[in-house]
């Protein structure tokens, strides 16, 4: 399988503090995260992608705990992914200059897909994307419905399968089996940019 770089990005979803350091959103998906070494492969990932000229897009959502939009915004009092805190920055070792960001401010059943009040849509169409990788928490969840809407939409998405996590090991295969036709490695990913 072979990608036009010019064509192609690499979107992280939802990576940020609230999910990769201390607190509720990290220890729901610890284990998956420490033993799939998802940070450091998705680090790894994004600069070589970079060195290939591909575009990078963080699609993180932030909350205002003082405009609350969604169900979950009000369930939660605005206290996750809250807007200037540090559980809402991107995680370290992620973003460089020229990488582009789609966030989201809105969060309940539709937020979970990164194209819901984003921009996201924008971005990629501004650059000529055609094909995204996907890379994010909780797998089954955001990525997955985020590369359902990008099918929908013309896209042409895959799950990028060891830069991802989600609550359970179960989980992840399921979501990988799933959508097996569009889920590959980071190592396939480099290999069909070469």
């Amino acid at each position: 399988m072979q990608f036009n770089k010019n064509e192609t990005a690499v979107v992280l979803v939802e990576f940020q503090k609230q999910w990769t350091e201390k607190g509720l959103f990290n220890r729901l998906i610890k284990h998956q995260l420490e033993s799939r070494d998802v940070v450091k492969k998705t680090q790894r990932l994004v600069t070589k992608v970079r060195e290939h000229g591909v575009t990078v897009i963080h699609a993180p959502l932030v909350v205002d705990p003082h405009r609350k939009k969604g169900w979950l915004a009000y369930l939660t009092f605005g206290k996750i992914f809250t807007r200037d805190a540090w559980k809402a920055e991107l995680s370290p070792g992620l973003f460089e200059n020229g990488d582009l960001v789609a966030q989201r401010q809105h969060y309940n059943l539709r937020a979970f897909d990164a194209f819901f009040k984003s921009g996201l849509e924008q971005i990629l169409n501004d650059h000529g994307i055609k094909n995204m990788f996907l890379c994010g928490f909780a797998t089954d969840q955001c990525p997955a419905k985020t590369l359902r809407t990008a099918l929908r939409r013309g896209y042409d998405p895959y799950i990028v399968s060891d830069c991802t996590a989600t609550f359970n090991g179960f989980l992840q295969k399921s979501t990988e089996r799933k959508h097996s036709e569009r889920t590959v490695t980071s190592q396939e990913l480099l290999a069909g940019l070469s």
